[in-house]
């Protein structure tokens, strides 16, 4: 009997340790699991062999939210899309086991970033935002910022700005209410890149986020944030117009990423790079770095990427007069951007293909570009109408934030009590709020009509009637403000004035008719050949002033100006009559000179200079400014 007793004491102690060391067991799976994701960014080799580690003492009795965790950083690390949704499928099913909103959070995130690499961002979007309820349920105020800037990060690339700045603002107040301040910054990145964005246009801002970004991530230690910091500082500059200061950064930018030997980044780079230069008119310097990014992307089947390249270099194509490569290209990216239902890329593509299509003379094609162009920017204009304009204007600080709530309420407790005393009167003041609303809408109304009047007298007032270009008030005034803009940055300016050759002729031979045809295509094929900053305008009869904008050299302004000559010889005018060509003349002055009469008669002198000299030629002067 005393051994009995025994034999049923001992088994019950053994049962006890037993179920004592599993749960030791699970607490120590779930403190290495806890370790490997906090390092897992900053050192993966260690993180790879914590989870390991725990994965060789996984059993079927393990518990199963372990399991579950293991698998989500499985998902995490798949180096492949395919393999990251078998690890979420397995872990998805223990999720809805044990109900944990924890972990169906960590895997949304984790099939986001695979859906997001295939490039499938409107499904990403999808589970990014399943990613951050879940979070905020599990009471994860770190994973919700994460998913909110995420999704806002997606939302913002496909032009849905009032979309992005809301999650902006959660993940923004999250971070800081719970002291994260490399998630503050992250989120104060992505608001300075809203800020940035050539529909918003609020560069100076942007450029005052970022310098503030560079000294944060700086004080934690992250270069390659600090990278990511001057890469977006560039690409501010270059939207803002200013390409020298945006190569400058870009440039610095990829030394950055040079030293971190990140190739990811270095390629991206490069891209955004050549799209500078492509700006300043160095095509050539441009392709290279095209050319590599598209090889890269191209080896990772990273398909999004691929086709923002396709935009870039086709854009490039066009400038070149590669005009089959061009449409190829843009024909391709076109398809992914429709795909992703991305308008704000949509809508630079039509007009893109719509240029090329001029410039071949295919008018058909060109208008359905050019109308599906038209039709993309209301679009786009539609969807960020007074929302974003109030969006825009929301301050980001906690404190601010709470003084505005407090004022928003004392001012509904007033305006209750008004109501309340006014209460007996209430068919008045109704009526009162009609007649008010009716006299601000004819008021609106007028305003509208007025506006819109004063912006078309604007527009026939400085716009040539025959050539649709700038009248001669407006060229001059567009060299004037050249001429300011130059004197402020210590550069000189390129005017350039050209002339049809033997126009007279051409009109007693031919009839005015003819004359006023070809003075329009020749306008055209000017404005289309000439780079997207630089302007041109018709100062009289058949003389043309351009102004090209920029640091431009000497050797770029001389190159322009040839490939305008040529150009205008080139054209096919025998629908006018056969065997019809024409050539022009042009005077190329680079000069410091801030008097716009004299920089201008400067170039009318090498004008007729190039007709004294046998015509159909550029004659090129550079000028120091006259003391």
């Amino acid at each position: 009997m005393r051994s009995e007793r025994f034999l049923l004491v001992a088994l019950f102690a053994g049962v006890l340790c037993s179920a004592h060391a599993q749960t030791m067991d699970s607490r120590e799976q779930n403190r290495m699991l806890a370790e490997a994701e906090r390092v897992r960014k900053t050192d993966k080799p260690k993180a790879r062999q914590l989870l390991d580690a725990v994965n060789r003492t996984i059993t079927p009795a393990t518990d199963p939210l372990v399991r579950g965790l293991a698998l989500a950083l499985e998902c995490t690390w798949a180096d492949e899309p395919p393999a990251a949704y078998r690890f979420f499928a397995d872990a998805m099913a223990i999720a809805e086991q044990t109900k944990s909103a924890a972990l169906k959070s960590k895997l949304y995130i984790c099939r986001a970033n695979a859906l997001q690499f295939e490039g499938k961002s409107r499904d990403a979007e999808a589970d990014y935002a399943a990613a951050a309820d879940w979070a905020a349920k599990a009471r994860n105020g770190a994973g919700e910022a994460d998913a909110r800037a995420s999704l806002a990060f997606l939302e913002y690339n496909r032009g849905a700005m009032a979309d992005a700045l809301s999650n902006l603002q959660s993940a923004y107040r999250i971070s800081a209410s719970m002291g994260d301040e490399k998630g503050r910054l992250d989120a104060l990145t992505l608001m300075a890149n809203v800020y940035a964005d050539t529909k918003v246009a609020q560069y100076d801002r942007a450029i005052e986020y970022y310098r503030q970004l560079v000294v944060g991530y700086g004080k934690l230690g992250l270069p390659s944030d600090v990278a990511d910091t001057f890469y977006n500082i560039a690409s501010t500059f270059e939207s803002k117009g200013n390409q020298a200061a945006a190569e400058l950064h870009y440039r610095r930018a990829l030394a950055e990423f040079e030293a971190l030997k990140s190739e990811k980044d270095i390629i991206y780079t490069r891209r955004a790079l050549g799209s500078s230069l492509m700006k300043q008119g160095r095509l050539k310097e441009a392709l290279p770095h095209f050319d590599a990014a598209m090889a890269f992307y191209e080896s990772r089947k990273d398909i999004g990427n691929i086709a923002f390249v396709q935009q870039f270099r086709g854009s490039a194509y066009r400038r070149l007069g590669r005009f089959e490569a061009a449409l190829r290209d843009l024909e391709a990216a076109r398809a992914y951007f429709e795909n992703e239902k991305n308008t704000r890329f949509l809508e630079k593509n039509a007009d893109e293909t719509a240029l090329i299509y001029e410039q071949l003379g295919d008018w058909r094609n060109a208008y359905v570009f050019r109308k599906r162009h038209e039709a993309l920017q209301n679009e786009l204009a539609l969807a960020r109408r007074d929302e974003l304009a109030s969006r825009l204007r929301i301050e980001f600080d906690a404190e601010k934030k709470e003084r505005e709530n407090r004022a928003l309420a004392r001012e509904n407790a007033l305006r209750a009590a008004a109501l309340r005393e006014a209460e007996h009167n209430q068919e008045l003041q109704l009526a009162v709020i009609i007649l008010t609303a009716l006299l601000a809408v004819a008021l609106g109304l007028l305003f509208w009509r007025q506006a819109v009047n004063t912006r078309r007298m604007r527009a026939m007032a400085m716009t040539d009637d025959l050539t649709r270009l700038p009248n001669r008030r407006h060229i001059l005034a567009a060299v004037e403000i050249a001429l300011a803009e130059a004197q402020r940055n210590g550069q000189p300016i390129a005017l350039i004035m050209l002339d049809i050759d033997g126009f007279k002729r051409i009109n007693d031979a031919h009839g005015h008719g003819a004359g006023d045809e070809i003075l329009k295509r020749v306008a055209r094929t000017c404005r289309l050949t000439l780079r997207t900053p630089d302007q041109i305008g018709r100062v009289g009869g058949e003389e043309f002033l351009i102004v090209l904008r920029g640091a431009t050299t000497p050797e770029h302004a001389g190159e322009i100006a040839e490939r305008l000559r040529a150009a205008v010889e080139q054209l096919d005018l025998s629908s006018i009559a056969d065997g019809l060509h024409v050539t022009i003349s042009l005077g190329v002055c680079v000069t410091k000179e801030h008097d716009a009469k004299a920089a201008i008669a400067a170039a009318d002198e090498l004008l007729y200079r190039a007709k004294e000299n046998g015509r159909n030629r550029v004659e090129l002067s550079v000028q120091e400014r006259v003391a």
